[in-house]
């Protein structure tokens, strides 16, 4: 017990932070950064908490996601900030406001940066905070993070213009020139893969626009064209519990129609024959 106390008593008389840098920091100071944490020179460098230190900074910092504390004895500190970029702007209040692809809000903005979130509303926007959205926009408001994230992972978010939320149960992406309908819940990455297969394929006209539908099944990705579809609310929607190994091999499957006719084909099809089913 002498020993611990000892030990105790000598970090906290000798180890006393006399440098702090910052590392990782592009949208605000060094400074700025060593303020908001609250870390004096002086401060007893055991006893300072990673998160306290994330629950300061954060609090005051929007653009600061989360920051790495090191302590290098006896006397110096290192804050390792990972910051957040603008991925969307989306309305609040009857203010645009930036926002990460986590969902935080970052400030308000006149001029609208990455993706534009129409057809949904935050509610109550403060800078720093996850956006909330009404009741009846639940869903959609949790499906936006999870999309983004997938999109992100995929290499796609940066080519996304749009999300329209204005469908009851469904998110239209702008990608380039083509559109993205998503159901609310669902395997994501599984229906990027599926995207992507059907672009691999070579059978989709080169420069045409093509709107990709993921809502009407789990496991396929249903091709149309824009100038032919009234693109009204599917009736079906996927098994939100479906994964990738209750698709078929994406790279066999995907033979999107070149020539689309004005019904809908599944691009699962290896040799679609026209539907009677009215295109969707």
């Amino acid at each position: 017990m002498a020993v611990v106390a000892a030990i105790v008593t000598a970090c906290v008389i000798f180890f006393r932070v006399n440098e702090v840098k910052v590392e990782g920091n592009s949208h605000y100071t060094a400074q700025e950064i060593i303020d908001a944490s609250e870390i004096e020179r002086g401060d007893n460098l055991v006893t300072l908490w990673t998160w306290q230190i994330n629950q300061l900074v954060g609090s005051k910092l929007p653009y600061v996601q989360r920051v790495v504390v090191g302590h290098t004895f006896p006397d110096k500190v290192t804050l390792q900030v990972v910051e957040r970029t603008v991925a969307a702007t989306v309305e609040g209040n009857g203010r645009q406001w930036l926002m990460a692809s986590d969902g935080y809000l970052l400030e308000t903005t006149k001029q609208n940066q990455g993706i534009a979130i129409v057809g949904l509303e935050v509610v109550d926007p403060q800078a720093g905070q996850p956006m909330q959205v009404s009741e009846a926009d639940q869903s959609k408001g949790e499906a936006i993070v999870p999309l983004m994230e997938a999109l992100d992972q995929a290499g796609k978010l940066s080519q996304c213009t749009q999300f329209d939320c204005s469908a009851a149960s469904s998110i239209l992406v702008s990608y380039g020139i083509h559109q993205l309908r998503f159901p609310l819940h669902g395997d994501y990455a599984q229906m990027l893969n599926l995207f992507q297969a059907a672009l691999d394929s070579g059978k989709l006209p080169q420069g045409e626009a093509r709107v990709f539908d993921f809502t009407v099944s789990d496991s396929k990705v249903f091709v149309q064209n824009p100038k032919q579809s009234a693109q009204p609310e599917p009736s079906a929607s996927p098994d939100p519990d479906a994964t990738a190994s209750d698709a078929p091999d994406p790279a066999a499957s995907q033979s999107p129609d070149p020539e689309p006719s004005a019904s809908t084909e599944p691009a699962a099809s290896a040799s679609p024959e026209p539907s009677a089913t009215p295109e969707a």
